[in-house]
C-alpha cells in the first residue's frame, strides 16, 4: 500500500461524515460531493495526494549519501579551495614528453 493511503482513506471518510447527503463517493481515487452555484447543484470532484515536501511541518528524513551530504543540492558545503599539485622533475619531464608525442 503506497505511503499515505491509510490516512487519505481516513480524511475521505471524516469528510463523508462531515458532509452528509452531500457526499457521493468515491471513483477512481477521486472523492465527488455535491454543493451549490446560482441555486444550482454542482458536482465537486476532490484528489488527496501527499506531497513530497510537507509545509509547516518538520522534514521527512532524507536519505544520505556515502559521502554524508545527502540530497540536500541546495545546502551543500562550499568548496574547498583547491591545493596546487606540485610535480617532480620526473613527472615534469614524463608530461612534456607526452605533450610533444601527442602534439598538444
Amino acid at each position: 500500500m503506497a505511503k499515505g493511503a491509510i490516512a487519505k482513506e481516513l480524511l475521505a471518510k471524516k469528510i463523508a461524515d462531515a458532509l452528509g447527503d452531500k457526499w457521493i463517493g468515491e471513483v477512481d481515487k477521486k472523492y465527488y460531493v455535491w454543493s451549490e452555484e446560482n441555486g444550482e447543484p454542482i458536482q465537486i470532484a476532490l484528489t488527496m495526494t501527499c506531497p513530497k515536501n510537507p509545509i509547516g511541518a518538520a522534514p521527512a528524513s532524507q536519505p544520505v549519501s556515502a559521502d554524508g551530504f545527502g540530497l540536500d543540492f541546495d545546502n551543500m558545503p562550499a568548496p574547498q579551495k583547491a591545493v596546487p599539485v606540485e610535480f617532480t622533475k620526473e613527472e615534469e619531464d614524463t608530461i612534456n614528453k607526452l605533450i610533444a608525442e601527442f602534439g598538444l
